[in-house]
């Protein structure tokens, strides 16, 4: 009966997700791979920042700091807020506060009741500059344990919205994380982060932004009244319109109520 739930649950969110891609895209406002855990009760205070840096001036400075809020209300719904704060790579560009964004996280099953832990992840965005559109992005979150290691992947679809939007298609972002469970204080593992584009007419090769590169992953258990978690890493460019490499961090400090 409980699966019976859980697929109608993901069939309503399926059509959920069918309207929104009628709508009338966005780079990446942070390096962060999504889990698909609800965390009932939990409250979560996040930040996650990068650098990019680079020998071409087009790709060099790159900078982003996002803050977050979260609360998973029960088993099936987790929700947020963002704050979007960056700087686009190239000379000339300054660091500006962006955009607010709703994030929720959809989640059908608990960990490890399925052959792989699925979610469906949505968010909106509300853009704080002048000129520029909203946008919504929306996709399957999918984690699958295999021996010791933990893989995740994030496949997202963006469309931005409003009275500034473009008229192009949907664009498309994958994120990946593998972290090796070793029991370890801090335990390795890699990340990699995509953007080739529209979706179904990606841009070329050399245009496309791709990045992967080596991360660790840590938790401080009874840190105060809750649980700090922690990883960083870089990740290396490996296309021209990319930063040659990108320093990342994400630290969350979670409380149960």
């Amino acid at each position: 009966m409980r699966r019976m739930r859980d697929w109608r649950s993901a069939g309503k969110a399926v059509v959920l997700m069918a309207a929104l891609a009628a709508l009338p895209p966005a780079a990446y406002a942070d390096f962060k791979v999504k889990l698909p855990d609800p965390e009932p009760g939990e409250l979560e205070l996040e930040t996650i920042g990068n650098y990019g840096r680079s020998g071409n001036p087009a790709t060099n400075n790159e900078q982003s700091f996002v803050h977050e809020i979260e609360y998973g209300v029960n088993n099936f719904w987790k929700t947020g807020l963002e704050f979007e704060t960056g700087r686009e790579p190239g000379p000339g560009n300054h660091f500006k506060f962006n955009q607010i964004t709703w994030e929720n996280w959809l989640v059908f099953g608990e960990r490890g009741q399925y052959w792989l832990d699925p979610a469906l992840f949505i968010e909106y965005g509300h853009a704080t500059l002048a000129h520029t559109p909203d946008e919504i992005k929306f996709g399957p979150l999918l984690r699958k344990e295999i021996g010791p290691t933990i893989n995740t992947v994030n496949l997202f679809l963006a469309k931005e919205i409003g009275q500034f939007a473009g008229s192009g298609r949907m664009s498309f972002s994958y994120a990946w994380e593998t972290r090796i469970a070793t029991g370890w204080v801090v335990e390795p593992g890699f990340q990699a982060y995509g953007e080739p584009g529209p979706f179904g007419h990606f841009a070329p090769i050399s245009e496309q932004d791709h990045r992967v590169g080596p991360q660790l992953f840590g938790a401080i258990h009874q840190f105060g009244p809750g649980t700090l978690k922690f990883n960083a890493g870089v990740l290396f460019g490996l296309t021209p319109a990319t930063p040659r490499q990108t320093f990342r961090w994400q630290a969350e400090y979670e409380i149960h109520f």
